[in-house]
């Protein structure tokens, strides 16, 4: 059995696998999610893509472990070096943008892929054939294209709603699309862990 790397959280000092945490090094490096360099101290960057090189810091993406982890220097006794720590609001700014380009880029991958139907009328066909594993409904849908797809889904089929019609276009070059069907499991599965984080971040703050 493959061993699966594990991390402590900072933040509640649990022990999970790597997977489940995020990581976080020490600046300046050039990242959308960095806290600027201060009174020479150095800022973090979320190596949410686990890229980056040098010595790391992980934490829960909740908001109980991002507000307990952010407190009492204890981004800089993790790694090893005096940083800015940013505010909690800062944090989840730079986090939810991450997650979000991460969706982004596994909807662009499926699409590559040949594993994904756009528009309500793929998605319909390819849900009468039993291919769709995850629905991606747009936050703009028009009221009577959201019943249309509701009348055609089955309830085992999960979904969650993200994004304009705009915004899923742009994606993939089209001017809108309010519904997306992801036809791969490996991915869907993916796409639903990372929108989940997102929902669980967005919930908490309201």
């Amino acid at each position: 059995m493959k061993h699966t790397p594990e991390r402590t959280c900072i933040g509640c000092r649990s022990i999970f696998s790597k997977d489940d945490v995020i990581r976080i090094v020490a600046g300046p490096i050039p990242s959308s999610g960095q806290a600027p360099t201060v009174s020479g101290q150095a800022g973090i960057a979320i190596d949410y893509r686990e890229k980056l090189p040098g010595r790391a810091a992980y934490i829960c993406p909740t908001r109980s472990c991002i507000r307990r982890g952010l407190q009492k220097d204890l981004l800089s006794k993790a790694l090893r070096t005096k940083v800015r720590t940013p505010s909690e609001d800062e944090f989840i700014a730079w986090l939810t943008g991450a997650i979000e380009e991460k969706i982004k880029s596994l909807i662009v991958m499926s699409a590559k892929a040949g594993k994904l139907a756009a528009g309500y009328s793929a998605v319909h066909d390819a849900l009468e054939k039993g291919r769709v594993d995850l629905l991606l409904v747009a936050r703009d849908i028009s009221a009577g294209t959201l019943g249309k797809v509701n009348a055609s889904v089955a309830v085992s089929i999960r979904r969650a709603t993200l994004f304009t019609r705009d915004e899923l276009g742009g994606l993939l070059n089209r001017e809108l699309v309010g519904v997306l069907g992801i036809e791969d499991k490996g991915l869907s599965q993916a796409l639903w862990r990372e929108t989940e984080r997102l929902k669980d971040l967005i919930n908490a703050g309201e």
